[in-house]
């Protein structure tokens, strides 16, 4: 989508890219490798401060405005690989219909004014050294069973995120900046499991003032949405992560709870460490409890390093995990 610059969600990011090639596409000499639930009560029955309403947090959230390609770039046809095997950048092309996924096998791959089909970065299965950038860019995953960003070492800034399974599904080293995660894939007799974020272990993460949304709703099958937010401890502890000025979608029919903290007594790896919430709104919805039962559970404040800061609800009122 079109989109203008903007402030983002409580904190305020200036970023830049630069980098065209012909075709959108060129071979770039390597440099660096960058490579429990809360209580869900109604608005009327919280108390005010003071005896007046708390003041409405700010909402200046990422959508079709000012995530995706800028106004005015023209996309040419991508004419490059589908698998990128060595430092290249994309710019200002349009890859949907010509590749099934871009395929990141190399160091600071950077993708950029562009709009693309799946992103995956292989870094975690073949090579820590593999990384990727996605810039003020369209990331179109459409009817895919997966993230449609996927992998490790995963920079993605202003995106506007639709299709997958999951928006982003994180390994470990991931900046997810200013972007709008939604619409995600949930296909009619399956019992798909979507999330706008989501990691099943790692380490190094920042989701930092996105538009976080799990849109599908709850189908025959039992599909549709797990969180906005999920921190898993499947198949690594989960370590380190700052989620910080988001704005969390409520779902009133098919999420649970809007964010999954990362406490999970029966995974394998059952406490998360170094887990910051701060900053965050979480939307009250149709149902005043964000998701069907609360807005976060999971997250234990007494875990190594854990922090809950300055979480509100959307009318400003004060959120205890």
């Amino acid at each position: 989508m079109a989109r203008d610059r903007r402030t983002a969600v409580l904190v305020v990011v200036a970023l830049v890219a630069a980098g065209i090639g012909v075709a959108g596409y060129r071979e770039v000499v390597a440099t660096s490798s960058s490579a429990t639930s809360s209580s869900g009560v109604p608005a009327s029955d919280v108390p005010s401060v003071g005896g007046e309403p708390a003041t409405p947090a700010a909402l200046d959230a990422p959508g079709e405005d000012d995530t995706g390609v800028p106004p005015g770039t023209e996309l040419e046809p991508y004419a490059g690989p589908c698998t990128l095997v060595e430092t290249a950048v994309l710019s200002g092309v349009d890859a949907t219909g010509v590749c099934p996924a871009i395929v990141v096998q190399a160091p600071d791959v950077r993708i950029e004014d562009s709009r693309v089909p799946r992103v995956e970065s292989t870094a975690t299965q073949a090579d820590a050294s593999f990384s990727v950038e996605v810039l003020d860019s369209e990331v179109v995953a459409g009817a895919w069973i997966g993230g449609a960003i996927w992998g490790s070492n995963l920079t993605v800034r202003r995106v506007d995120v639709t299709g997958g399974q999951h928006s982003v599904h994180c390994g470990s080293h991931c900046l997810v900046e200013d972007s709008w995660l939604h619409d995600q894939h949930n296909p009619d007799g399956e019992a798909a499991h979507n999330n706008a974020f989501i990691t099943n272990g790692g380490t190094d993460m920042v989701v930092r003032g996105n538009t976080l949304h799990c849109t599908p709703t709850l189908n025959a099958t039992g599909g549709g949405c797990t969180a906005d937010l999920s921190l898993f401890g499947d198949f690594e502890p989960v370590r380190d992560v700052l989620v910080e000025g988001n704005l969390f979608k409520a779902n009133a029919s098919s999420v649970p709870y809007c964010a999954f903290g990362g406490d999970a007594p029966g995974k394998p790896y059952p406490q998360a460490t170094g887990i910051v919430f701060r900053g965050n709104v979480f939307e009250r919805g149709t149902n005043g409890t964000c998701g069907v039962y609360g807005p976060v559970t999971s997250f234990d404040p007494a875990a190594p390093d854990n922090a809950w800061e300055d979480n509100t609800w959307d009318d400003g009122r004060p959120l205890a995990p």
